[in-house]
């Protein structure tokens, strides 16, 4: 039952970004048309540049048995030249929103705003739409204090079908999906300070 609630959840954030689908007739469809390298570059070069719009944060809600809307920011990000997404000032308060060792959280929120980057790798590439992979990120927060010991923290993002963004060059308009659901600590990834994750919607106004 969670697990269908979060794939509808997910359904639904992405249809509201409201940008045309460049999925197909599905994905055996989307494999037979992978863009070539000179559809790819052209592409990319329409989408490079900076965006702002909003970031929304889903975290999940034990009491409602999924992911709900917890808080959104007005943000501000860039398709850079070497196909890197990077999101500027990322808020340390959602980082820490599903870690459950209260000195942790603590010390992650303490930390300033972050730059995070994602690397983008292009799927389809059409007149009307751009649809792109968001690749896995581990976003290192450094040596933090808790729990009177120094320890690496670094935050982890996944990569799955669901992890991707789109783009219309016509309005450009753009939205993209982020899927964060761990914390390492020391290198380790550790399940006894964290729980389910948070889920991210990034979307031009």
């Amino acid at each position: 039952m969670k697990k269908n609630k979060l794939l509808l959840l997910l359904f639904v954030l992405l249809t509201a970004v409201s940008l045309t689908s460049c999925l197909g007739d599905g994905e055996d469809s989307v494999r037979r048309q992978l863009p070539t390298q000179a559809e790819i570059d052209a592409a990319f070069n329409v989408m490079k540049g900076n965006y702002q719009g909003k970031l929304i944060c889903y975290a999940f809600d034990e009491q409602y048995g999924g992911w709900k809307k917890d808080d959104s920011i007005a943000s501000n990000w860039e398709i850079t030249s070497d196909t890197t997404l990077l999101i500027k000032h990322f808020p340390t308060k959602f980082l820490a929103k599903s870690v459950t060792n209260e000195s942790l959280k603590q010390a992650i929120e303490a930390l300033p705003a972050q730059d995070l980057n994602f690397k983008i790798s292009i799927r389809q590439a059409r007149p009307s739409a751009t649809g792109f992979y968001i690749v896995p990120l581990l976003a290192d927060l450094g040596n933090l204090t808790y729990d009177g010991a120094s320890h690496q923290i670094g935050v982890r993002f996944i990569w799955n079908e669901s992890t991707i963004g789109k783009f219309d060059p016509s309005t450009k308009r753009m939205g993209v999906r982020l899927i964060e659901n761990g914390i390492y600590v020391d290198k380790v990834l550790k399940d006894d300070v964290y729980r389910a994750g948070n889920i991210y919607i990034l979307h031009t106004n």
